[in-house]
């Protein structure tokens, strides 16, 4: 399940972006190694298609290719 941290506007607070990780372990290090707050645990989030981890580049797979239809 993926990980995301959330890129907020610092002046209204809108979401925008959301950067996706295979693990907690690879959230925290991209914080740690870019200068980012860590916002503490954020997993088990479903989203429907592949996505790549930010920070290892690990293949994050997506809802629709787990089922065998």
């Amino acid at each position: 399940m993926t990980h995301y941290l959330e890129v907020n506007d610092s002046a209204t607070g809108d979401l925008l972006d959301l950067v996706p990780f295979c693990s907690d372990y690879c959230h925290y290090w991209y914080c740690h190694t870019n200068g980012v707050e860590y916002q503490g645990w954020t997993g088990c989030h479903e989203h429907p298609h592949d996505d790549k981890c930010a920070e290892c580049g690990g293949a994050i797979p997506g809802v629709e290719s787990l089922v065998d239809c």
